[in-house]
């Protein structure tokens, strides 16, 4: 079973996974060449031969980041969920393997890629715990915009500020594979792993409209209505066409409830 950001397991993963080596300009070439052409293929959904590309990319040039979320990518439009969670995971680890090699140029390096991975973990096992122990019509919470001071942005501030964690792990990594994971995980019925996933996305990236909407949809459907609402007016204000039948059930459940407090 795939794991979801194990703290226990990081050191291990990072220690016994394929060694970075040289990167090769030819070999990259080819790669980005397969890569380019799969995207292409993917805004098409022709994702069974997007798949492929992908996949000879990646046997081309296994560092390639880009690859994995390709992959990934053309996994979920086959709605083939699981197996685009292992793909997105490989994506995490080899983003922050490919910032450090690119900036640092010491390949050699691999403590400061785990420590970076280190820190998403943590930061992640703290979301998830705060998600968790929340209440049904708690305050809304998780949108972050510029100069926006949220009670949850103000908390992981926090958790980086005391832990020394810093921002690169995050940014490492494109807010589009945890939006992914987050679809994957909801879709193969692990709700709260969705969830959690959809959060890191829009920390990330508060503009994600899409994963407000996926966000918006799974907080309803464990009766979490004020977020929810929070979190589809986001979604519409980016442009996102919400499903009507989705908002009309919402604005009955928080009418009814209005309705409940007030008797």
């Amino acid at each position: 079973m795939r794991r979801l950001f194990s703290i226990g397991s990081v050191a291990l993963l990072i220690a016994f996974g394929p060694r970075v080596e040289a990167i090769g300009k030819d070999r990259l070439k080819l790669a980005r060449s397969q890569t380019g052409k799969a995207e292409k293929m993917v805004e098409k959904s022709e994702y069974v031969g997007a798949e492929r590309l992908f996949r000879n990319a990646i046997s081309i040039e296994p560092l390639l980041p880009t690859a994995y979320l390709g992959l990934g990518k053309a996994l979920v439009g086959q709605q083939r969920y699981a197996e685009a969670l292992d793909a997105l995971e490989q994506a995490e680890q080899r983003y922050i393997e490919w910032e450090q090699a690119v900036q640092i140029g010491d390949l050699e390096k691999r403590v400061v890629a785990e420590r970076q991975l280190q820190s998403v973990n943590d930061v992640r096992a703290t979301i998830s715990g705060r998600s968790s122990a929340s209440s049904r019509g708690s305050s809304p919470a998780g949108q972050i915009g510029a100069g926006q001071l949220t009670p949850e942005k103000l908390q992981t501030e926090q958790f980086l500020f005391r832990n020394h964690h810093q921002m690169e792990g995050f940014q490492a990594i494109p807010a589009q594979v945890f939006y992914l994971e987050g679809i994957s995980y909801l879709r193969t019925n692990r709700r709260a792993k969705g969830i959690e996933a959809l959060r890191v996305c829009l920390l990330t990236n508060h503009r994600h409209h899409l994963a407000h909407y996926n966000l918006a949809v799974a907080l309803f459907t464990q009766g979490e209505f004020d977020e929810a609402k929070t979190h589809l007016d986001s979604a519409i204000k980016g442009g996102v066409e919400p499903h009507s039948n989705f908002v009309a059930d919402l604005e009955l459940a928080l009418g009814s409830r209005q309705i409940t407090d007030g008797k």
